[in-house]
């Protein structure tokens, strides 16, 4: 090893080639972390509320900041979709944008109040776009999504299969909007919007459903009608077809039968497995859940 001449490159300095090609044409040299800190700080700082504060200094500050964040997380996992939800969401949003506000406010220095201001604004927006909107998104289209029905705040799994579904399960699914039941007289009719269609499976494929006056059977098991049954008729359940009756409310105008509109719900009460978008949750976090 001479002190006159550079190191000789080593067999592997080829793969690190695109990088240094990659941080040239960035101009990546110009990037240096805030004063105080390394670059793994500086990344640890952006990711945990209220590391910032301890890395520079102020513990205890960074210790409540942490701490009201992870108090106000499991409170927001624990009553997601309840009103104190939406305010523990508010406290982790806030918490972990005051801390990325702290480390660049120590990064750009003295700042005027507006522009302070602006850049505690822009840190609040960018942290819950690129942090806290995709990762509430996920959560809901592949664990658990709050929905209000009938007042009552349920937790649905997003995604269901459907041969293992049993009589009496309840089930969320979609419904193409334009169905529409005409009347013998009087020129009206009933619209039904697209939406969510929310109700119990009551026949499975190749069931048998009959219909009477005040009551209905599946495969000769009598039960009570649900509103807007068919007085009359039978039919079998086709194949990878599920008979789930659902409950949503439907606006009639003119002069329209119950008869028209019990068979316009039952039309709609053909679902298959596609329609189905989820099944709530038997219990969350040990609280047992109380369907309407």
């Amino acid at each position: 090893m001479s002190p006159f001449y550079p190191p000789r490159a080593r067999w592997w300095s080829g793969i690190l080639r695109p990088w240094f090609c990659f941080h040239r044409a960035l101009h990546l040299e110009r990037i240096h972390c805030p004063i105080g800190f390394n670059a793994g700080q500086t990344f640890v700082s952006l990711l945990v509320p209220g590391f910032s504060f301890i890395a520079l200094g102020r513990r205890m500050l960074g210790f409540y900041v942490m701490g009201i964040y992870l108090v106000s997380l499991p409170v927001y996992l624990i009553r997601l979709g309840f009103p104190e939800a939406n305010f523990a969401y508010g406290l982790m949003l806030a918490a972990h944008a005051t801390s990325v506000f702290y480390l660049l406010a120590h990064r750009l220095g003295e700042m005027e109040f507006f522009n302070k201001l602006l850049l505690a604004i822009a840190c609040l927006f960018v942290v819950w776009l690129a942090l806290y909107f995709p990762v509430v998104n996920f959560v809901e289209r592949h664990y658990a999504v709050p929905l209000s029905l009938h007042g009552r705040v349920v937790l649905m799994y997003p995604r269901i299969e459907p041969a293992q579904l049993s009589h009496g399960d309840r089930v969320l699914f979609n419904f193409r909007g334009g169905e529409i039941g005409q009347t013998h007289g009087g020129g009206g009719m009933v619209l039904v919007e697209s939406g969510l269609g929310w109700g119990p499976v009551l026949g499975l494929p190749g069931d048998k459903i009959v219909f009477a006056a005040s009551r209905f059977s599946v495969n000769g098991e009598w039960q009570t009608n649900l509103p807007y049954m068919p007085s009359h008729g039978e039919f079998l359940v086709p194949t990878n077809r599920w008979f789930v009756w659902p409950e949503f409310g439907i606006n009639s105008h003119g002069n329209v039968s119950e008869d028209n509109i019990s068979a316009l719900i039952q039309r709609l009460s053909i679902v298959s497995a596609t329609q189905m978008t989820g099944r709530p949750y038997r219990t969350w976090f040990g609280r047992k859940q109380i369907l309407p």
